[in-house]
């Protein structure tokens, strides 16, 4: 779609066999790579040696260059409680033998430390940290019955510490892909009970999902969510799940009788399913607005529940009994 005139990209030392990894980032650069005009590599041995879509051979290559620069790391936070309340109701509605999707952050941390009696379970993702190696190590994420790369963990980027990068490092089990295979909604429906964890920074009374601006100023791009989304719902037992704390830090309300001006909706209301807050996980799919706006105003912080009952009332008329 984008006409790229360079590719600066890192890679790993080439093996006996010509070939050089991208690594922890296959997603968009491996068709950077496809479709520049000039592909520059820069060869650092702190890259990891991963395989799949990020083994290229060296005469993809125009010109190489060498460093030894350290990989980017994030280590993830400690939970707070608000996020381990939320982990443990989205951690409940996981069966064994489920394949996850989940992101980078606190809450899906949370999560996975809960997961630690579960049974095989696998991973399909657009990327993982360092919350799944305890579960790895464990043998609780096996991909024992994942219909398709069974027993591989497929992703297409990483984020996290070096022992992360590490465990990818000449690891067969791991399989980092290009975005359009990771992110097809025909691929991931393959797979048993997928479960899909993903987050908003604001919900409406009807299940509109916005996660990508505050209002008109954007706060980062829609991602991999709705495909996710999709992809889970037509899986056989799959769950889409939206989690998020119920008010910012500053005690402001993220569930709203209506989205803010200019907000973006990445996720639609026909395509959403589970609703997880703080305060408890409710499944709106199927749901009547009327219906829908009950069910999220019981799982708003009770300092906003009455406001929102007030709206719904309001929006919904004599089709909803308010309860103010």
């Amino acid at each position: 779609m984008l006409h790229v005139n360079v590719a600066m990209v890192q890679v790993s030392p080439p093996d006996k066999h010509g070939y050089v990894s991208l690594g922890t980032s296959v997603d968009a650069t491996l068709a950077a790579v496809e479709y520049a005009d000039t592909v520059i590599g820069v060869i650092n041995p702190n890259v990891p040696r991963a395989f799949g879509d990020a083994m290229i051979p060296m005469d993809m290559i125009d010109i190489f260059c060498e460093d030894n620069t350290p990989l980017i790391e994030a280590v993830p936070s400690e939970p707070n409680v608000i996020e381990k309340t939320i982990g443990n109701y989205v951690a409940e509605l996981i069966e064994d033998g489920a394949t996850l999707q989940m992101g980078i952050g606190a809450i899906p941390n949370a999560v996975l430390g809960m997961l630690g009696n579960h049974k095989n379970l696998g991973i399909h993702t657009e990327m993982f940290s360092d919350g799944i190696l305890p579960l790895v190590e464990k043998g609780v994420v096996n991909g024992a019955e994942k219909n398709i790369d069974r027993g591989k963990i497929v992703s297409t980027f990483l984020m996290g510490s070096k022992k992360v990068y590490d465990f990818i490092d000449d690891n067969p089990g791991v399989l980092m892909m290009d975005v359009g295979y990771t992110n097809s909604i025909d691929i991931i429906s393959k797979n048993p009970k997928v479960t899909s964890i993903n987050s908003a920074l604001q919900v409406d009374l009807t299940g509109q999902v916005c996660a990508d601006s505050l209002g008109t100023k954007f706060y980062s791009g829609v991602g991999g969510q709705i495909d996710f989304i999709r992809g889970a719902s037509c899986s056989l037992g799959g769950k889409p799940i939206i989690a998020m704390p119920s008010v910012t830090n500053k005690g402001v309300s993220k569930i709203a009788s209506v989205l803010n001006l200019g907000a973006g909706v990445v996720t639609t209301r026909a395509n959403m399913h589970w609703f997880v807050t703080e305060y408890g996980a409710v499944n709106l799919y199927g749901k009547s607005m009327q219906e829908r706006a009950k069910m999220i105003i019981s799982i708003a912080h009770p300092n906003h529940r009455d406001a929102l009952d007030k709206a719904a009332f309001e929006r919904f008329g004599s089709h909803y009994h308010y309860i103010g």
